[in-house]
C-alpha cells in the first residue's frame, strides 16, 4: 500500500425495514400455541378458550395471517416427547412455513428449562420468534437470554412443585388404602357406581379361561394361540396377545380381589422415566378392596405352579443354562423317567424307510451312551399312551373320579408324617439330579474307557433311588385336613359328571391325575398317580 494512501471507511447502512422491532407492524405468518396439561373439565374449558382467543386475535390483524393452529390436551410441558402438535409445530418452522410462534406464557410453551432454550435457540437460528404473551417477550428481538432463562426456570420450579404435590396426594391415598383402577387396559373391571369397579361377565370369563388353562398345564403360547385363534381381543382392543400381558394377568392380585399399591414409580420428573419399586418406597397391601373374578384358593395355585415352572432344572447336559424352559405340549416330557437312572425321557422322531416313527428315549444315554445307562430301553409313543390309559381305567375301576380327585389334592397340600418333608425330599432329588449331570459331563471329558466317576454316580444313584422310596411312602402316610377336602371338593363339583371310562390318552386328565411315570423296563411301567396309589401296568 502507497504511503500516501489515506485510510477510509465508508459505512453501509442496515436496511431500515430490520430496524422495526414492533411484531404488528409487520406480514407475519402467524402460528399459535395452545396447551393444558390435564383432561379436567375446568382445563378443557381453559384449552377451548385459548383456541378461540387466537383465532380472533389473529383474524383482527390485518398484518398476521393464520399458517395453522398447533394445540396440545391434556399434555404435560415437563416433556416434549409426547406433544405431537409441539413437535409438528416445529417441523413447520423448519420448513420456512412459520415466522412467529405466538403462546400465552413461558409455562404453556415448556417447564422445562434446558428443553425451552434449546427449542428457543433452534427456532431463532431458522429465523423464528416466539413471543410470550404474558411476559411480553418476543426471542426474535432479545439482546440476552438471561431474563428468559429465569422466566424458565421458574416455570420449572412450580412444575416441580405441583408434581410433589400430587405426589404427596397419592403416596397419601396409598397409606389410606385407595386403590386406583385403569380399565382401558384391565381386562374383567369396568367403572361402576361411585366410580368403583365392577366386574364385567363377559370379560371376566376371559381371564377365568386364562387361569384355568394355565393350571390344567398349558404353556403361555399355547393360551396366547388359543386366544386368537378364538378371535378374543385384549382389554384394549387388540387382536395380538403377547407374553407379558398373560403372565402379568396370572401374577396379578386384583383378579382376587385384593391390590398391592405403589408397585412402581416415576423417578424422574422430566423424563418421566417409571420404576419398579424394589424397595425405595413403602409398599401397601389392601384385603378385599373390591370384587374377585378369580378366588384366593386357584389364585395362590396359579402362583405355585409359575413358581414350579420357573425353577425347573435343565435335563440336558449340553443346556447352555441351569435353568429349563417349561412346554405344556408333552405332557410325558414331565412324568417320564428312566429307572435305571433316574433321568427325562425326551421324545425322538426316528426316519425308517417305513415312514416316520415317535419314540421316547432315556436322555442320559441318548447323550452319554450305555456305558451311564445300560439297560434304558426305547419306547413307542403310542405304546406308552395305550398303557397309560389302561393304567388309568384300572384306576377308575377302583375308586370313583371323585375320590381320585379328592386323594390327588390331598396329597399336593398336606404335609407328611415322617421327620422328612416331601418338599425336602423333593429339593434333595433335583440336587441330586445335578450332582449326576455334573459327574457325567465330567466323565465324558475323561473318555468312556475311564472309571474314575463309577463310584460316586453308584452312590448317587443308590441315594436317588432310596429317597424315591421314602416320597413314595410320604405320600401314603398323609391325612385329610378341612383345606384339602374343600379343594376336593372344588374339583370334584367340577368333574363329576365326567366319564370315568377313558378311550383315548388325553394329555390334560393325564397331567391331572399322574404325578409320575417310572419306565421299569421294555415292557413294564410303573405310573404313580397323585393319591399315592401305584400300578404296574403292562405295555
Amino acid at each position: 500500500m502507497p504511503e500516501s494512501a489515506v485510510r477510509k471507511v465508508t459505512v453501509i447502512p442496515a436496511d431500515p425495514k430490520h430496524n422495526q422491532k414492533d411484531i404488528r407492524k409487520q406480514r407475519l405468518r402467524v402460528a399459535p400455541y395452545c396447551r393444558v396439561s390435564t383432561s379436567s373439565e375446568e382445563q378443557l374449558d381453559s384449552y377451548q378458550a385459548q383456541i378461540e382467543y387466537y383465532t380472533e386475535k389473529i383474524a383482527a390483524q390485518q398484518e398476521w395471517t393464520m399458517v395453522d393452529m398447533f394445540a396440545d390436551e391434556g399434555k404435560t410441558a415437563t416433556s416434549t416427547k409426547k406433544r405431537k402438535d409441539f413437535l409438528r409445530m416445529i417441523k413447520a418452522c423448519e420448513k420456512g412455513k412459520v415466522d412467529l410462534i405466538i403462546t400465552k406464557s413461558v409455562s404453556r410453551f415448556c417447564r422445562n428449562t434446558l428443553d425451552g432454550l434449546d427449542y428457543v435457540r433452534r427456532l431463532k437460528r431458522m429465523g423464528v420468534g416466539v413471543f410470550f404473551e404474558k411476559e411480553n417477550v418476543n426471542t426474535l428481538y432479545m439482546d440476552n437470554e438471561m431474563i428468559l432463562t429465569f422466566m424458565m426456570s421458574q416455570a420449572q420450579a412450580e412444575s416441580e412443585s405441583m408434581s410433589g404435590n400430587i405426589r404427596w396426594g397419592h403416596r397419601k391415598n396409598f397409606k389410606d388404602g385407595k386403590v386406583y383402577f385403569h380399565y382401558a387396559g384391565f381386562l374383567g373391571y369396568r367403572r361402576g357406581e361411585n366410580d368403583l369397579p365392577e366386574i364385567d361377565p363377559e370379560e371376566a370369563e376371559i381371564v377365568r379361561r386364562i387361569f384355568s388353562r394355565y393350571l390344567i398345564g398349558h404353556s403361555v403360547a399355547k393360551i396366547i394361540a388359543d386366544l386368537e385363534a378364538d378371535g378374543i381381543k385384549t382389554a384394549r382392543g387388540h387382536k395380538k396377545w403377547n407374553d407379558g400381558v398373560i403372565r402379568g394377568m396370572l401374577q396379578n392380585e386384583k383378579y382376587m380381589g385384593d391390590a398391592l399399591l405403589q408397585k412402581t414409580y416415576i423417578a424422574d420428573l422430566f423424563t418421566r422415566q417409571t420404576k419398579k419399586n424394589t424397595g425405595e418406597l413403602p409398599q401397601y397391601y389392601v384385603e378385599n378392596s373390591h370384587p374377585a373374578i378369580i378366588d384366593r384358593l386357584t389364585f395362590q395355585r396359579v402362583q405355585e405352579e409359575m413358581a414350579r415352572r420357573s425353577s425347573l432344572k435343565k435335563v440336558s447336559a449340553a443346556a447352555k443354562t441351569e435353568l429349563a424352559k417349561y412346554s405344556g405340549k408333552y405332557v410325558l416330557t414331565e412324568l417320564l423317567s428312566c429307572g435305571n437312572c433316574g433321568s427325562p425321557y425326551r421324545r425322538v422322531t426316528w426316519t425308517r424307510p417305513e415312514g416316520k416313527k415317535i419314540v421316547w428315549r432315556c436322555i442320559n444315554r441318548l447323550e452319554n451312551g450305555k456305558k451311564f445307562c445300560k439297560d434304558a430301553p426305547t419306547l413307542e409313543e403310542n405304546r406308552i399312551h395305550t398303557a397309560v390309559v389302561s393304567a388309568m381305567n384300572e384306576m377308575f375301576s377302583q375308586k370313583s373320579l371323585k375320590a381320585i380327585l379328592q386323594d390327588s389334592i390331598r396329597t399336593a397340600l398336606l404335609p407328611g408324617n415322617g421327620e422328612t418333608s416331601l418338599a425336602a425330599i423333593d429339593s434333595r432329588l433335583s440336587q441330586l439330579r445335578e450332582q449326576q449331570y455334573r459327574l457325567l459331563q465330567l466323565a465324558a471329558a475323561v473318555g468312556a474307557d475311564s472309571t474314575q466317576y463309577d463310584e460316586e454316580l453308584k452312590k448317587v444313584s443308590m441315594e436317588f433311588s432310596a429317597l424315591v422310596a421314602k416320597r413314595s411312602e410320604l405320600e401314603k402316610n398323609k391325612q385329610d385336613t378341612e383345606q384339602a377336602d374343600e379343594r376336593a371338593e372344588q374339583l370334584a363339583a367340577e368333574l363329576e359328571s365326567a366319564d370315568t371310562g377313558i378311550t383315548a390318552f388325553d394329555e390334560v386328565t393325564v397331567r391331572q391325575l399322574i404325578s409320575a411315570i417310572t419306565v421299569l423296563s421294555e415292557e413294564k411301567l410303573l405310573i404313580r398317580f397323585k393319591d399315592g396309589t401305584e400300578i404296574e401296568q403292562i405295555i
